[in-house]
């Protein structure tokens, strides 16, 4: 029987992540292994991502440090060989794991760090350090403690001679290398073991993210590499279900219209949100819990935790779809969950041009906010019901707007026409 291997998992508000990470850990060749995940007073969904997933235990930690979560996590495993990897990190196949503990095997190695790549959604910046950092030819340390635990594997019988450190607040690998290094052990770095890792190493400026553009297009057309990402992350199988809402005499007959409209296959999961069941084949009910007149976040909020509940899993997003609508725009399904999840947004959503006066009301006070002659002004009105997506983690946060860089709104629609 292989030897066990203890994965180690450190998070906080990492749902947008860890069931990535989770899912592709699940689909690993080496199956000998238990999880340990590390949680730091996550306010998310974290800590249920992990229990659906069955992790073997939960550490919750009130303070975090990088060090010390590591060990607390080690303490309570039972592996001879430990993994730490990032919950932001996403194993890219199945031999991942199999690779790391082959390479862990020769006595003189202590530690072996893989290879860890950007994802589409990645900054420039984050990309290009990770491209320049990680290459594609192993090698042996005996001097340099470059080591990075984001993505590792450790031998627990040096563990127990070095614990990381438990009060330094960063660096906390380098620091284990350092010593390790000095007791005559080896560090190795195995770029077959590969992670996407959408965080990079440091922090950049505006000026460093556009060299950065320039250096990342030289580094793709010499290797290509880390464009192959595993099946079940390619955007047909994320997790994005299809809310339909609104009152109609015939529920089916306006939910087949957005289907055709948009080409809806029968592997998307569909729910009608609604206060009676319309009993339509392949649709699941959801029954209204709050009321029309609930402010937005409560109504997606109230939709997220049904929709959970009914398939025993937490969804990634959310598209939703108002049946009011007298005529839908093609393909707004797919062109959002493009924008989720390549580039990693949290709110996609088509608009309307609003051409007219706009004004406004400040207590007894009417003002022009835009007059027709004032060619410099664009207002966009969302058309929240045209398949607009939410990512789950933008609804547990109540974020209904939010900030600029995690937005993206399609602005071509002149002829939204609503009942």
């Amino acid at each position: 029987m292989k030897d066990l291997v203890s994965i180690i998992i450190r998070g906080k508000n990492e749902e947008d992540w860890l069931g990535l990470c989770l899912r592709s850990i699940r689909e690993q060749t080496y199956t000998n292994h238990e999880i340990i995940y590390v949680d730091n007073e996550s306010s998310d969904s974290s800590i249920d991502i992990a229990k659906y997933y069955k992790v073997a235990k939960i550490k919750k930690i009130k303070h975090f440090l990088p060090g010390e979560a590591i060990n607390i996590g080690i303490k309570v495993s039972k592996g001879i060989y430990i993994v730490i990897i990032s919950a932001h990190c996403i194993p890219r196949d199945k031999n991942w794991l199999s690779a790391l503990v082959q390479s862990i095997q020769p006595d003189k190695i202590a530690g072996v760090y893989g290879r860890q790549l950007p994802l589409p959604s990645t900054s420039p910046d984050d990309a290009r350090d990770l491209l320049i950092t990680f290459g594609d030819e192993s090698r042996i340390q005996k001097k340099d403690p470059f080591f990075h635990n984001a993505n590792s594997i450790i031998k627990r019988s040096v563990w127990n001679q070095v614990n990381f450190d438990n009060l330094i607040t960063n660096i906390e690998d380098r620091d284990w290398a350092k010593k390790i290094l000095d007791l005559g052990f080896h560090i190795k770095y195995d770029p077959r073991a590969g992670v996407y890792h959408y965080h990079g190493l440091h922090q950049h400026n505006n000026y460093e993210s556009f060299r950065a553009s320039a250096v990342n297009s030289l580094i793709q057309k010499i290797n290509d590499d880390y464009k192959d990402i595993p099946e079940w992350f390619e955007l047909r199988n994320r997790i994005c279900p299809i809310v339909f809402y609104g009152k109609s005499k015939d529920v089916a007959y306006e939910i087949d219209r957005y289907k055709q409209s948009n080409n809806i296959n029968k592997e998307i999961k569909l729910f009608y949100y609604g206060s009676e069941d319309s009993n339509i084949e392949g649709l699941f009910f959801l029954k209204r819990t709050v009321s029309r007149r609930a402010p937005f976040y409560k109504f997606t909020k109230d939709i997220l935790e049904l929709v959970n509940s009914s398939i025993g899993s937490n969804v990634e997003a959310l598209s939703f779809v108002d049946i009011t609508y007298k005529k839908f725009l093609k393909d707004t399904y797919f062109k959002n969950k493009n924008k989720i999840f390549n580039d990693n947004l949290h709110f996609s959503s088509f608009a309307l041009e609003d051409k007219g006066d706009i004004w406004a009301k400040n207590g007894h006070k009417i003002s022009p906010l835009k007059e027709m002659h004032d060619s410099k002004t664009r207002f966009l009105r969302v058309a929240f019901g045209q398949g607009s997506i939410l990512r789950s983690s933008a609804i547990r946060k109540n974020k209904s707007n939010p900030p600029d860089g995690f937005v993206h709104t399609f602005n071509d629609i002149n002829y939204l026409i609503r009942t």
